[in-house]
Protein backbone atom coordinates (compact mmCIF):
# COMPACT_ATOMS: atom_id res chain seq x y z
CA UNK A 1 0.00 0.00 0.00
CA UNK A 2 1.10 3.28 -0.84
CA UNK A 3 1.06 6.80 1.75
CA UNK A 4 -1.12 9.18 1.27
CA UNK A 5 -1.25 12.78 2.45
CA UNK A 6 -4.30 14.76 3.35
CA UNK A 7 -4.37 18.33 3.80
CA UNK A 8 -5.63 18.89 7.17
CA UNK A 9 -9.40 20.80 7.13
CA UNK A 10 -12.02 21.38 9.42
CA UNK A 11 -13.87 18.32 8.41
CA UNK A 12 -10.98 16.13 9.38
CA UNK A 13 -10.72 18.00 13.22
CA UNK A 14 -12.21 14.67 14.51
CA UNK A 15 -9.43 12.27 13.31
CA UNK A 16 -6.80 14.94 14.32
CA UNK A 17 -8.00 14.86 17.93
CA UNK A 18 -8.08 11.03 18.02
CA UNK A 19 -4.73 10.70 16.23
CA UNK A 20 -2.67 13.53 18.02
CA UNK A 21 -4.81 13.37 20.92
CA UNK A 22 -3.70 9.78 21.95
CA UNK A 23 -0.83 8.84 24.83
CA UNK A 24 1.32 8.10 21.53
CA UNK A 25 1.90 11.73 21.09
CA UNK A 26 2.57 15.02 23.49
CA UNK A 27 -0.22 17.05 23.10
CA UNK A 28 1.33 19.69 20.72
CA UNK A 29 -1.04 19.31 18.02
CA UNK A 30 1.22 20.83 16.14
CA UNK A 31 0.78 24.13 17.16
CA UNK A 32 4.48 24.63 18.34
CA UNK A 33 5.39 26.26 14.37
CA UNK A 34 1.83 28.48 14.32
CA UNK A 35 1.62 29.71 18.25
CA UNK A 36 4.73 28.77 20.46
CA UNK A 37 5.50 30.67 23.64
CA UNK A 38 6.45 30.87 26.71
CA UNK A 39 3.54 28.81 28.53
CA UNK A 40 3.95 26.19 25.53
CA UNK A 41 5.08 23.21 27.95
CA UNK A 42 2.42 23.88 29.75
CA UNK A 43 0.01 23.69 26.97
CA UNK A 44 0.99 20.56 25.93
CA UNK A 45 0.36 18.99 29.74
CA UNK A 46 -3.20 20.23 30.00
CA UNK A 47 -5.71 17.64 29.48
CA UNK A 48 -8.15 20.37 28.29
CA UNK A 49 -5.89 20.39 25.11
CA UNK A 50 -5.20 24.03 24.45
CA UNK A 51 -3.35 23.59 21.57
CA UNK A 52 -6.07 21.65 19.69
CA UNK A 53 -8.13 24.26 19.52
CA UNK A 54 -5.49 26.70 18.65
CA UNK A 55 -4.54 24.74 15.67
CA UNK A 56 -8.55 24.44 14.81
CA UNK A 57 -8.77 28.07 15.07
CA UNK A 58 -5.89 28.14 12.56
CA UNK A 59 -7.68 26.04 10.09
CA UNK A 60 -10.84 28.06 10.19
CA UNK A 61 -9.22 31.24 9.33
CA UNK A 62 -7.29 29.02 6.19
CA UNK A 63 -3.75 28.61 7.61
CA UNK A 64 -2.20 25.08 6.70
CA UNK A 65 -0.65 23.43 9.29
CA UNK A 66 -0.24 19.92 7.74
CA UNK A 67 -1.48 16.79 6.75
CA UNK A 68 -2.51 13.29 7.87
CA UNK A 69 -0.87 10.39 6.94
CA UNK A 70 -2.75 7.39 5.71
CA UNK A 71 -1.63 4.01 4.71
CA UNK A 72 -4.76 2.57 2.28
CA UNK A 73 -7.63 3.60 4.32
CA UNK A 74 -6.28 3.70 7.70
CA UNK A 75 -4.59 6.56 9.27
CA UNK A 76 -1.67 6.19 10.53
CA UNK A 77 -0.11 9.22 11.20
CA UNK A 78 0.73 13.00 11.01
CA UNK A 79 3.33 15.35 9.15
CA UNK A 80 3.18 19.20 9.97
CA UNK A 81 5.09 19.74 6.71
CA UNK A 82 3.91 22.75 3.84
CA UNK A 83 5.18 25.83 2.46
CA UNK A 84 7.19 27.30 5.37
CA UNK A 85 5.88 30.77 5.22
CA UNK A 86 2.55 28.92 6.73
CA UNK A 87 4.97 28.30 9.75
CA UNK A 88 5.89 31.40 11.64
CA UNK A 89 8.39 29.96 14.37
CA UNK A 90 10.39 28.94 11.10
CA UNK A 91 11.62 32.76 10.82
CA UNK A 92 13.24 32.15 14.52
CA UNK A 93 13.64 28.48 15.00
CA UNK A 94 17.39 27.06 15.32
CA UNK A 95 18.57 25.47 12.11
CA UNK A 96 15.45 27.07 9.64
CA UNK A 97 16.16 30.82 10.43
CA UNK A 98 19.44 29.95 8.20
CA UNK A 99 17.17 29.90 4.84
CA UNK A 100 14.53 32.35 3.46
CA UNK A 101 11.23 32.37 5.00
CA UNK A 102 8.96 31.73 1.93
CA UNK A 103 6.29 29.41 0.30
CA UNK A 104 8.82 28.42 -2.27
CA UNK A 105 10.66 26.39 0.08
CA UNK A 106 8.88 23.50 2.26
CA UNK A 107 9.12 22.36 5.64
CA UNK A 108 9.17 19.27 7.23
CA UNK A 109 8.88 20.24 11.05
CA UNK A 110 7.53 16.89 12.29
CA UNK A 111 6.70 13.65 11.36
CA UNK A 112 4.44 11.65 14.00
CA UNK A 113 3.81 7.82 13.45
CA UNK A 114 1.14 5.77 15.56
CA UNK A 115 3.10 3.47 17.76
CA UNK A 116 1.15 0.17 15.89
CA UNK A 117 2.86 1.49 12.68
CA UNK A 118 6.50 2.13 13.98
CA UNK A 119 9.59 0.23 12.91
CA UNK A 120 8.23 -0.30 9.13
CA UNK A 121 10.08 2.26 7.79
CA UNK A 122 7.20 4.38 6.92
CA UNK A 123 8.79 7.72 8.22
CA UNK A 124 10.85 7.71 4.83
CA UNK A 125 7.87 7.18 2.77
CA UNK A 126 6.00 9.93 4.66
CA UNK A 127 9.44 12.24 3.51
CA UNK A 128 9.47 10.85 -0.41
CA UNK A 129 5.21 11.75 -0.20
CA UNK A 130 5.97 15.72 1.36
CA UNK A 131 8.48 15.68 -1.22
CA UNK A 132 6.35 14.87 -4.39
CA UNK A 133 3.57 17.17 -2.77
CA UNK A 134 5.90 19.77 -2.78
CA UNK A 135 7.02 19.64 -5.96
CA UNK A 136 3.19 19.09 -7.61
CA UNK A 137 3.06 22.45 -5.96
CA UNK A 138 6.01 24.03 -7.67
CA UNK A 139 8.10 24.22 -4.56
CA UNK A 140 12.07 25.17 -5.63
CA UNK A 141 12.97 23.00 -2.33
CA UNK A 142 11.97 21.14 0.93
CA UNK A 143 14.08 21.30 4.26
CA UNK A 144 14.35 19.32 7.33
CA UNK A 145 15.89 19.80 10.81
CA UNK A 146 17.24 17.04 12.50
CA UNK A 147 19.15 17.12 15.08
CA UNK A 148 22.33 15.75 16.05
CA UNK A 149 23.99 14.18 17.89
CA UNK A 150 20.75 12.03 17.85
CA UNK A 151 18.14 13.31 20.77
CA UNK A 152 15.14 10.97 21.84
CA UNK A 153 12.96 13.83 22.67
CA UNK A 154 13.20 15.53 19.47
CA UNK A 155 12.77 12.69 17.32
CA UNK A 156 9.87 14.10 15.84
CA UNK A 157 12.14 15.91 13.51
CA UNK A 158 13.35 12.61 11.88
CA UNK A 159 16.82 11.42 11.99
CA UNK A 160 20.34 12.85 9.90
CA UNK A 161 20.31 9.28 8.69
CA UNK A 162 16.70 9.15 7.45
CA UNK A 163 17.00 12.61 5.15
CA UNK A 164 20.75 11.44 4.03
CA UNK A 165 19.41 8.51 2.68
CA UNK A 166 16.57 10.13 0.79
CA UNK A 167 19.58 13.27 -1.15
CA UNK A 168 18.95 15.66 1.10
CA UNK A 169 22.58 18.13 1.75
CA UNK A 170 23.53 19.52 4.52
CA UNK A 171 23.97 23.29 3.82
CA UNK A 172 24.15 24.87 7.47
CA UNK A 173 23.75 23.90 11.51
CA UNK A 174 23.61 26.14 14.78
CA UNK A 175 24.55 25.17 18.30
CA UNK A 176 22.41 24.41 20.97
CA UNK A 177 24.23 23.44 23.85
CA UNK A 178 25.53 19.92 23.66
CA UNK A 179 23.90 19.45 20.32
CA UNK A 180 23.62 20.71 16.73
CA UNK A 181 20.56 21.74 14.55
CA UNK A 182 21.14 21.32 11.58
CA UNK A 183 19.65 22.71 7.59
CA UNK A 184 19.48 20.32 5.30
CA UNK A 185 17.80 20.79 2.00
CA UNK A 186 16.45 18.78 -0.75
CA UNK A 187 16.30 20.76 -4.22
CA UNK A 188 13.36 20.17 -6.62
CA UNK A 189 14.57 20.85 -10.27
CA UNK A 190 10.94 20.18 -11.64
Amino acid sequence: MQIQLKVLTPNDKDAFRTLLGSTDFGGCFCAVWTSYGDDWEKRCLDSSQPNYFITTADLKRGRHVGFLVYLGDQLIGWTGSGPKSAFPLMKTKLGSRLSEFTSEVWSIGCIAVSSEFRGQNLSEKIVRAVIDEARSRSAKAVEAYPVCPFHEPRMYRGSYNLFKRLGFVEVGSEKDADYEILLLKYALNG
